[in-house]
């Protein structure tokens, strides 16, 4: 492996060694040997801990025409550092002894000498990096998962150059281990996809596949490349879905699961629980119905195994080429209930609405910010002379969207914040039909069973579940929470119940 680097005129070689040192380890890890070239010179420098010391540097370079060697020894001499000296055919080789890098500075003297004498300019140059090896590390993934797991861990980041990363109630922490290396890194992507995964990262740039730890968890595993190394993002996902009960989630979500017919959506960011949310609801149903549960995703999280249900699992790449065929396929698999991970494009959404509208329990997922911008979300998605038809037919199959947003709970852990609006009253139907996006606001607002992030943040904040910081961090803005918390609500709502 091997970059470039370019330095100026007032690095001394000693800096520009550094720089090309500190840019390999950021980028790819910690090196075991390399080298740093610019035209005839040449630095080799070795050390099993380059983060710390360096325990060989040697330094080759042409010196200038008519130089007498025992002057340039004489000098080296003077600096009163250990060396080594040779000259063969007009080229000084200078070994010096091991250093760390807080004494660097004691070796500027030879940059010096080494300036007068060389026979071209050392300084501001472009200068070729390689590495002929990287610190090999004794990586155990196994070893690392069930450390996430004692620290009640949601992911793990594993880049070159630094060291592993756990992300513990929302927080990205690092652990005290030393930097990866593109090889670790490589070797890691092997140790959990085999190397078919390898291929298809080092060829499509971007991967996805699941690994199995036997009686721990699976682990959804998102491969990218980054600075020319390969990267992986974890996610902890637990052998079997979380009791709805444990979710700290309303009844009426769960409600929805005992329906037979209409479109639930679970939205929310990346990393809001949204998967969570829907392996409960889906294993609800499985423990429940006697019922066919099809569930398409990308890739496959929660594994479930047959109970009162039977569910049929498809990955999005290996079982079917997209969601949208998925979905179409479905309709003819004598389904009950239907999952589609992400309704990610117009095809999909309108394969789920129409699954929805034929007698299908639908639930899905949407990357939006609150429960009403949902549904303007899913109808921008279509062509304006499109939009009353998928308006109509989503105000008639919508059965609720529960947006969600984890908070750091008091004591350790996180909690679900949600904003849910529930379909099941004629004035919401109304709403989606005539567009009016406010009104869905203000029936959420004084609805008994739906909820607002505002106020569904001001009854953790009142459980003593979370602190006001946290529960304003849920809010649309600091002065709704304040009108919650007050009891005061809106006048347009208070209309809408007369």
């Amino acid at each position: 492996m091997a970059m470039v680097i370019g330095t100026n005129s007032r690095n001394t070689i000693f800096e520009v060694f550094r720089t090309g040192v500190h840019e390999v380890v950021r980028k790819m890890g910690l090196p075991v040997e390399i080298s740093l070239a610019a035209d005839h010179t040449e630095m080799v420098a070795k050390s099993t801990d380059f983060g710390k010391r360096v325990e060989y540097f040697r330094i080759d370079f042409p010196v200038k025409e008519g130089s007498d060697p025992d002057q340039i020894r004489h000098r080296i001499e003077d600096t009163r550092i250990p060396n080594q000296f040779r000259m063969v055919d007009g080229k000084c080789s200078l070994t010096l002894p091991a250093f760390e890098w807080p004494q660097m500075h004691m070796l500027e003297p030879i940059d010096k000498v080494v300036y007068d004498y060389a026979g071209q300019p050392i300084r501001s140059r472009s200068w070729q990096v390689s590495i002929a090896s990287f610190r090999k590390l004794e990586f155990n993934i196994n070893m690392l998962i069930e450390q996430l797991t004692q620290n009640k861990g949601s992911d793990i980041h594993l880049r070159a150059g630094t060291p592993p990363y756990m992300r513990i109630d929302g927080d990205l922490r690092p652990l005290d281990f030393p930097p990866l290396s593109a090889d670790d890194m490589r070797e890691i992507v092997f140790q959990l996809g085999g190397q078919q995964q390898v291929d298809i990262l080092e060829t499509d740039k971007e991967s996805s596949f699941q690994y199995h730890l036997a009686g721990i968890a699976y682990l959804r595993c998102s491969g990218y490349i980054k600075m020319g190394a390969m990267a992986l993002a974890i996610r902890f996902i637990p052998e079997a879905p979380f009791p709805f009960e444990k979710l700290n989630l309303p009844k009426s979500i769960r409600d929805v699961a005992d329906m037979h017919r209409g479109l639930f959506l679970v939205c929310g960011v990346t990393g809001s629980g949204k998967s969570t949310t829907l392996a409960s609801l889906v294993d609800y149903i499985n423990e429940n119905r006697y019922a066919h549960i099809i569930t398409t995703e990308d890739p496959i999280e929660f594994v479930y195994s047959d109970k009162k249900s039977i569910i049929s699992q498809r990955q999005v790449g290996r079982d079917t080429f997209s969601f949208a065929n998925a979905l179409r396929g479905a309709l003819r698999e004598d389904p009950d209930v239907i999952l589609v991970g992400e309704m990610r494009d117009r095809e999909t959404i309108r394969a789920a609405i129409s699954a929805a509208s034929t007698g299908h329990l639908v639930f899905s997922t949407l990357h939006t910010m609150t429960a009403v911008d949902t549904v303007n979300r899913i109808i921008s998605y279509f062509p304006n002379d499109e939009r009353d038809v998928i308006r109509q037919e989503l105000a008639y199959t919508l059965k609720g969207v529960c947006c969600q947003r984890l908070l750091k709970r008091v004591g350790g852990g996180r909690i679900p914040c949600i904003e849910l609006l529930l379909c099941n009253l004629p004035m919401v139907r109304d709403a989606i039909l005539e567009g009016d996006i406010q009104r869905l606001y203000n029936i959420i607002e004084v609805d008994s069973e739906m909820k607002s992030f505002d106020q569904y943040a001001v009854d953790l904040y009142k459980k003593g579940l979370v602190t006001r910081e946290e529960a304003i961090s849920a809010c649309a803005d600091e002065e709704a929470f304040i009108r919650v918390t007050t009891g005061i609500k809106g006048t347009e709502g208070r209309k809408l119940l007369k």
